[in-house]
């Protein structure tokens, strides 16, 4: 199968492929290639994706996390244009725009002018504020502000932006961040995945697919050993959410002692911008939500004006009023890409008549996509679980996308007609 072959290209090979299409509403076709975990010495004892298969996401938690928003924003929790800092019980303003508000519809359509530094999320005890008061201790000289463009005239893409909202959301909630998102979205959704791997049951951490890079200190070598990235985990369940240390030379990642926690200090280290577990399957769900216009079986999970609200225009493009990625951003939403279809540029699907709405991501080798057409009722949905050679040697054909992205739209779209 031509999917399956993408697998085995001596040049650009992939570990796994997990996809899934809705055609007219309804989920068509489901399918799962290759290997969720790749022993570095016995090939016999690789393990299989299957369609129950997590991966970590990577920025399609983007668009799950905004519907959270959207629920607090729904049970008159969270007001769009409010000051973020009447949220977060500290001030937070771009130093260079003091006067200048920012308001929580910046932070889902990245216009907030906060980016993102040498990083974007931290253990506990650091808490957000040493993001962003100079005496914090990841301040980085401002490094996590624009100088150039106020809060709401130009859209640049942070991840920074999601921690704020998950930390946001704590304090609003008065729950942790993935408590929250559990019991108020995923599992509504009928999603059993989540942003924190120690709340797992054994059987799903031991379904959890380890993400892989042919890349050995900064070096890529197709014929070389996959490396793993992140959640090889071995089929044990971890004490607690794992984050990046900024403490040790290596960066590793260390356990996060959720026992010492402070509730609204900090939720990045959950990653709400890319710690999301969930299958190909369960993000058609997503799709499906907007699709039926907020229902849930016969649950109204979010009213139909507010998923309409998510998917109109916040930024657009005007050809100096952003940083569109070279070219893959085009429009934003609240916390939904805005495909334009523009050739060359934001065109997920070549020839693809109508516009796509959903979420890319791309982190620690993985690549995924969750597109979907409101008009039609049409969905793709892909999860790449790693890259074996250097994404810059391997650009899309007719879009600012990889080949692989590409490669595997083409033949999901095929199933549409």
């Amino acid at each position: 199968m031509y999917l399956e072959a993408l697998l085995h290209d001596p040049q650009h090979p992939i570990p796994s492929l997990q996809v899934a299409v809705v055609r007219a509403g309804e989920i068509v076709y489901s399918e799962s290639f290759g290997q969720r975990y790749l022993h570095p010495h016995d090939p016999n004892q690789n393990l299989p994706v299957d369609n129950q298969t997590r991966f970590r996401v990577a920025s399609i938690s983007k668009l799950v996390v905004a519907l959270g928003v959207m629920k607090l924003v729904e049970q008159g929790k969270i007001e769009l244009d409010a000051d973020v800092s009447l949220y977060l019980g500290f001030p937070l303003r771009n130093p260079a725009f003091p006067e200048v508000p920012i308001r929580v519809r910046h932070l889902l359509c990245h216009t907030s002018s906060l980016c993102d530094g040498s990083r974007y999320a931290l253990p506990s005890p650091y808490t957000l504020q040493d993001f962003f008061h100079p005496q914090g201790r990841f301040f980085e000289g401002g490094a996590h502000f624009d100088p150039r463009h106020a809060p709401g005239t130009y859209a640049q893409y942070a991840n920074l932006n999601t921690g704020v909202l998950g930390t946001l959301m704590e304090c609003v909630a008065g729950q942790r961040f993935d408590v929250f998102m559990e019991q108020e979205v995923l599992r509504p959704l009928g999603m059993e995945g989540g942003f924190n791997v120690s709340r797992f049951s054994p059987e799903q951490v031991g379904n959890l697919a380890v993400l892989y890079r042919k890349q050995t200190g900064g070096e890529w070598n197709p014929a070389g050993p996959w490396v793993a990235q992140v959640d090889d985990y071995g089929g044990v369940v971890p004490p607690g959410p794992m984050v990046q240390d900024p403490d040790r030379p290596d960066n590793r990642f260390v356990v996060v002692d959720l026992s010492t926690y402070r509730l609204g200090s900090n939720a990045t280290f959950f990653s709400p911008q890319g710690g999301l577990r969930a299958s190909a399957l369960e993000l058609a769900r997503v799709a499906l939500l907007f699709m039926n216009q907020g229902r849930v079986g016969e649950v109204q999970f979010l009213k139909p004006q507010t998923l309409e609200q998510m998917t109109q225009p916040q930024w657009t493009w005007d050809g100096h009023n952003g940083d569109t990625l070279q070219g893959q951003a085009l429009s934003w939403g609240l916390g939904v890409w805005r495909f334009t279809n523009r050739p060359g540029q934001d065109c997920p699907v070549r020839g693809y008549p109508r516009p796509w709405f959903g979420h890319l991501g791309d982190a620690y080798g993985l690549l995924s996509g969750l597109l979907f057409d409101l008009e039609e009722k049409n969905a793709l949905i892909y999860i790449v679980g790693g890259q074996g050679g250097d994404p810059a040697t391997y650009p899309g054909l007719y879009s600012a996308y990889t080949r692989w992205g590409e490669e595997v739209l083409t033949a999901l779209a095929s199933l549409l007609d």
